[in-house]
């Protein structure tokens, strides 16, 4: 937008003295003048020529008209408006206390207390009540739109956004511009439909009262398109996980106002202001129909690093035994192990995890001694509900988890919840020893690196020699020696024989192990192609235990290489439901998305997965997929380069790159990354999967082809998705694809 100080001052010469300018937007530049007639400072504002040109002066003139009869102690009052040699403009009293984002940006952290954001959203609110009771519409609330005047809130700009809409969406078609900020944009204002209510500027105060609180909008994005793309499809985070020390009923109000259907929201502006005062409203409308409990990774407190698996086992054990009480809802292992050795208020924790209580502990030994100090925290308030020291022998520790596990719940139902059943003692082994080489065993495992893998066998191996009858020793090794393939790009014959192998005699030994089962599950489905027993053991292992997030997450795998779409999706968000700080699941539902052909959808879970964890190369890799299935090239491109970056990175990131390359037609660049493959595969393993995927791309068919029966003759799961994976529809008919289909009972 050019200067246009001069000018507008020759303009408006006749009725105004322009003194200078205050500001400017995408819109309109802000002026401060004298008023020659009433001898008082204004502030007028002048739309961009280009944009008064597309509108003409009649309707713009009109809707300001309609906003300036607004009256009320909290809307900045609107003066004048016309056009004169070009310029349309309006006029407002000038507001000489600041904006709403200057304060923001003053504050510490940019964010304000809880008391002052609430009366702001009072003051506010009071004012689009009024408004929305006229028929006016705000369309554009934002800190930039919010004044002071003697320390009192003020909104700004009404009929604005209503004047500058061209066509029967809110884009302004001639200029190219939104009306409205995306960051504040509610999600129907952002996928342009007509006919905007009063619940889109509720949406929008609700992204002002969060920023205010939280220190930064709800949603955002890396520009202003993928910031209303967001605003359609993404949730934001729990407030009190960002602001801690907000009341519960303000969290659950700002949840409901920022509710993506406008229907789920408070019918008035003045109803949400209201839930946001009082805890009544709130309370009311989102009751806590169970106890949920977040047990915490217990901190080793013994002088050296080496008794971890102990603190970790004592968590396990205890997640374990309170899963299994009926009515008590309990945040899975990997949601709760993300957030160890990072210190955060309880409060934080509860929000992140839809946790009602948080239990926090410390594991110290000394000899044959082990001290337990385990406390038990509300999430709402922080405040304490039970502490605990406990000093027994080592030998003891099976009795001692029992003894938390049920006084837990005995607190519990004393003070919340009659209905709580009691916990069940159950132990896999009776042999202190074997116990505690497992847990070493699964520290290493849940390492998911090569080098914690083979250790994990290792500690698995000693544990059964220990106990022969420990089932979820044999799940340990079954376990293992499936990640090692994925960890490892090699042949998979022998590491998935072994994964069936002890899976097997876990159940052996345990039939009720959902584990076991679902280890077996996924090696018959993904080696074995064998998809009537992987279906019944997912199902058996779901059925034992329904709220085991990763039997779920895999049977979403297998019905979507069935072309069991809708079933698969259903599997994949009752995992992430159950398990949603797992990056690994988020993932998973972002594959069944991509299986689906739901490539915006695939967008968004891989984008929240990189949140969870921007160092995954898998991650990344799924998104560049998705953005090239879509056509968006460079956009891959840029995703799948920053992944091949990254230490580690596997030869699939490689050869989708590849792909992306030859599917954007820069085919000597795509065959770069193939001779660069075949180097590597000179000294190492480098699956035929990869090759193919590249000759895909280039449209390389009969080549491609080689290599697929190559990966079949390997048994490679990644034709297990023949039927729904889209990188193969160009060999869709072709007689050597559709006989690889037939042998594979697909």
């Amino acid at each position: 937008m050019r200067d246009t100080l001069p000018d507008v001052t020759t303009a408006l010469a006749g009725r105004y003295a322009v003194e200078r300018e205050l500001g400017r937007g995408g819109m309109a530049t802000v002026y401060l003048a004298e008023d020659r007639k009433h001898a008082r400072k204004v502030a007028i504002k002048v739309l961009d020529p280009e944009l008064a040109a597309s509108l003409g002066p009649e309707r713009f003139l009109r809707e300001i008209g309609i906003a300036a009869r607004l009256s009320h102690p909290h809307i900045v009052p609107l003066i004048d408006s016309g056009e004169s040699k070009g310029y349309l403009y309006f006029v407002a009293a000038y507001v000489s206390g600041g904006s709403l984002r200057e304060r923001l940006e003053r504050a510490p952290a940019h964010r304000l207390p809880v008391k002052d954001a609430v009366r702001i959203a009072q003051e506010v609110g009071a004012g689009l009540d009024y408004a929305h009771r006229s028929d006016v519409i705000h369309r554009d609330v934002k800190p930039e739109n919010i004044l002071f005047a003697d320390n009192h809130a003020m909104l700004a700009d009404f009929g604005v956004a209503r004047a500058c809409v061209t066509g029967p969406t809110d884009v302004v078609t001639g200029a190219g511009m939104a009306v409205g900020t995306p960051e504040y944009m509610s999600p129907e204002q952002a996928s342009g439909e007509s006919g905007l209510t009063s619940v889109s500027d509720q949406y929008s105060l609700a992204c002002v009262v969060y920023e205010m609180l939280a220190g930064a909008p709800p949603i955002t994005g890396s520009g202003a398109r993928a910031t209303m793309a967001k605003q359609v499809t993404a949730l934001p985070r729990p407030l009190r996980a960002l602001r801690p020390d907000a009341p519960e009923h303000v969290e659950h109000a700002l949840a409901r106002a920022l509710a993506k259907d406008p229907a789920e929201r408070f019918e008035t502006v003045a109803r949400f202001v209201d839930a946001l005062v009082s805890p009544a409203d709130g309370a009311r409308r989102y009751p806590t129909a169970a106890r949920s409990i977040a047990v915490l990774p217990f901190v080793n407190a013994s002088p050296g690093p080496e008794n971890e698996y102990l603190s970790d086992g004592i968590t396990d054990e205890l997640i374990t035994a309170l899963a299994k009480v009926e009515g008590l809802r309990v945040a899975s292992r990997t949601s709760v192990y993300a957030l160890k050795g990072r210190p955060q208020d309880v409060r934080a924790i509860g929000a992140l995890l839809g946790a009602t209580d948080v239990l926090e502990g410390t594991v110290r030994t000394a000899g044959g001694r082990l001290r337990v100090s385990a406390q038990l925290t509300s999430a709402s308030d922080g405040s304490l509900v039970w502490s605990q020291r406990y000093d027994r022998e080592m030998t003891d520790v099976f009795a001692l988890q029992d003894e938390i596990a049920g006084t837990i719940v005995s607190t519990l139902r004393d003070k919340y919840f009659a209905a709580l059943a009691a916990p069940r003692p159950w132990h896999a082994t009776e042999s202190v020893v074997a116990y505690g080489l497992y847990l070493k065993g699964r520290y290493e495992w849940n390492k998911r690196s090569q080098e914690g893998v083979l250790e994990g066998i290792k500690f698995f191996e000693r544990a059964i020699a220990e106990d022969p009858n420990y089932a979820l020793a044999y799940t340990g090794l079954a376990d293992s020696y499936a990640l090692q393939v994925d960890y490892r790009s090699v042949p998979v014959d022998e590491g998935f024989a072994l994964a069936k192998e002890y899976a097997r005699k876990a159940l052996a030994l345990d039939d009720e192990s959902a584990e076991a089962h679902s280890s077996l599950a996924w090696s018959v489905f993904i080696y074995d192609w064998d998809w009537a027993l992987a279906d019944r053991e997912f199902r058996r292992a779901i059925e034992i235990e329904p709220r085991y997030a990763t039997a779920h997450q895999w049977y979403a795998f297998l019905l979507a290489s069935q072309g069991k779409l809708d079933a698969a999706l259903v599997e994949a968000h009752t995992a992430a439901d159950l398990d949603p700080a797992s990056v690994s699941i988020r993932r998973s539902l972002g594959w069944a998305y991509f299986y689906a052909r739901r490539y915006d959808q695939t967008r968004r879970h891989m984008l929240r997965a990189i949140e969870m964890n921007p160092t995954t190369d898998e991650t990344y890799r799924v998104l560049g997929l998705a953005l090239a299935m879509d056509g968006q090239f460079a956009e891959s491109e840029r995703v799948l380069r920053e992944a091949n970056g990254f230490p580690g990175a596997g030869t699939y990131t490689t050869s989708t790159l590849g792909y992306s390359l030859a599917r954007a037609g820069k085919r000597a660049e795509a065959r770069a990354v193939f001779d660069e493959l075949e180097a590597r595969a000179r000294s190492s393993y480098v699956s035929p999967v990869a090759f193919a995927t590249i000759l895909i791309g280039l449209g390389e068919n009969e080549r491609a082809l080689e290599w697929l029966e190559r990966a079949y003759r390997e048994r490679r799961g990644w034709l297990a998705y023949l039927k729904v994976n889209p990188v193969l529809d160009p060999l869709r008919g072709h007689p050597r694809f559709e006989e690889m289909v037939r042998s594979m009972k697909l």
